[in-house]
């Protein structure tokens, strides 16, 4: 049963152009009800899809470059100076390569690097060999291994060598590429360690 004072009450305020506010409802458990349609939170279909930020790694230009030659991804070919180098133009291994991708003497004559200490020249030659393993193999975790291990030996076993240095080798090129990937920037092959949730 209506009760008629409340009808009637309601109806008075209604009569009295009250209808025309927006209710208040904070009092009544927050202002989930009270939120105009304005002034919402824009939709998916408003603000547009997720971006990740454009690439901004050290020596972006060069490494874009030299992948472009050779059609390769350039979060790869960073990935790989990354891990080789940590971005060090004069970094020499104890066995004796050299510059950002660690370019052997003997690789780099082949390859047609007369510097292996000059940046590009590097990055250009070391694009030039890992873009030979990929063609060579067709798998990018072979084509790493080519790079580290040697292309006969991968060749000749026709799979990533039980070697540890060549198992975290391509495990590191590889995380950092998803890192790179997932719009993360690195320097180091530490960098690209999953990061803990």
């Amino acid at each position: 049963m209506v009760n008629l004072g409340t009808l009637g009450a309601l109806v008075a305020l209604l009569a009295g152009g009250a209808c025309a506010a927006e209710p208040d409802w904070r009092r009544a458990g927050g202002d989930i009800f009270a939120v105009a349609a304005s002034a919402a939170a824009p939709g998916p279909e408003e603000a547009g899809p997720p971006q990740l930020a454009p690439l901004a790694q050290p020596l972006q230009a060069a490494v874009e470059d030299a992948a472009a030659r050779h059609r390769l991804d350039p979060k790869l070919l960073h990935a790989l100076v990354a891990v080789e180098s940590s971005y060090q133009v004069r970094a020499i291994s104890p066995v004796g390569a050299g510059g950002l991708t660690q370019l052997m003497p003997a690789t780099a004559r082949e390859l047609g690097v007369a510097d292996r200490f000059d940046p590009i020249a590097n990055l250009t030659g070391g694009a030039d060999y890992l873009a030979r393993q990929l063609v060579r193999f067709g798998d990018v975790r072979l084509a790493l291994a080519a790079y580290n291990a040697g292309p006969e030996r991968v060749a000749r076993l026709g799979r990533v060598p039980n070697l540890p240095e060549t198992q975290a080798y391509v495990a590191a090129v590889v995380d950092c590429y998803l890192a790179l990937t997932a719009g993360r920037a690195i320097r180091t092959r530490g960098d690209c360690r999953r990061a803990n949730p």
